[in-house]
């Protein structure tokens, strides 16, 4: 492992273009996030397979939000029956990123290859979710998928493949050196040929070439040079794609920001009757509610309560 990770935490768009005509025919998202993974995973004492898959998780959520337009939350959340239970990163349009993961503390730690949790071994059996939560607005949608490949980014894949129907390819990893965590995600999108006349043979046979040659590029990229500080994502997406048109647009920046809500916990706690408020009160007659995502603990008194 490169001990010298990127610190920085950003998206950079990116797409290769036809070379004559300069129309996109892949587009793609470089996420980094090393600075927001380190502080997140800085206020959890998770062992290192768990934060393996929390920081992997922070990037591909990262990643996959920057290419659909919302106006709210975008969110990752896995739920398991083995060591790690509940896997959860969510993310604004502003940019605005947490997340946390339960786990069972009693069972055998999981000792990942080359950076790359194995989600099997990990979380056994279960489901990913994708939401867009419109907020205000009221939209709201969400595709399910099983976690039935052995990484990550399978389940990213399935659900481009059955909601989007877009051919997606997508790598991730993450790892820990002397300068904090890193956790990176970069993924190419096939861009749908647009609608009116049908498209030339030769225009065809172009977009396919550009797309399977694209596939085989970023399968060679490797994790440590996604994790590498010498090499910026700008520099990575030319390294990788310079046969095919690369252009770059201006890079999204992420950021570490939680949005608990003490006026809901206010609202929930009113809701409590008096003999279950009492159970919930320390030696000093508060209740203590802990944040599970910032990890800020308030206290609240009985005059919230009677409030």
């Amino acid at each position: 492992m490169n001990d010298n990770l990127r610190p920085d935490a950003q998206v950079l768009p990116f797409y290769l273009a036809d070379e004559e005509t300069g129309t996109p025919l892949v587009r793609g998202r470089i996420a980094s996030v090393g600075h927001v993974a380190s502080t997140i995973l800085a206020r959890h004492d998770y062992p290192q397979d768990v934060a393996l898959l929390q920081a992997e998780a922070l990037a591909m959520t990262a990643c996959l939000s920057s290419t659909l337009k919302f106006a709210g939350v975008f969110t990752l959340q896995a739920k398991g029956d083995g060591r790690v239970r509940t896997l959860f990163a969510d993310i604004t349009e502003t940019g605005a990123m947490r997340g946390y993961t339960a786990f069972d503390e009693d069972s055998a730690v999981v000792v990942p290859a080359h950076g790359i949790s194995n989600l099997p071994q990990i979380m056994g059996g279960g489901y990913m979710a994708f939401t867009v939560d419109e907020g205000a607005t009221g939209g709201r949608y969400q595709g399910i998928v099983e976690l039935d490949g052995p990484e990550l980014r399978d389940a990213a894949m399935a659900w481009f493949a059955n909601s989007e129907q877009l051919e997606t390819a997508v790598t991730s990893t993450s790892g820990q050196g002397d300068g904090g965590w890193q956790a990176s995600a970069m993924m190419i999108q096939r861009v749908a040929s647009e609608g009116g006349k049908k498209p030339r043979k030769a225009d065809i046979e172009l977009h396919d070439d550009v797309w399977h040659t694209a596939k085989t590029l970023m399968a060679s990229v490797k994790q440590s040079e996604l994790l590498d500080a010498a090499i910026t994502p700008e520099q990575l997406v030319f390294r990788l794609f310079n046969t095919l048109s690369p252009h770059v647009a201006p890079a999204r920046q992420v950021i570490d920001e939680c949005r608990c809500n003490m006026e809901k916990v206010e609202a929930i706690l009113k809701q409590l009757k008096p003999e279950e408020a009492d159970d919930l009160l320390d030696d000093d007659g508060k209740i203590r509610v802990t944040c599970e995502f910032c990890k800020t603990e308030r206290r609240f008194g009985t005059d919230v309560l009677a409030g």
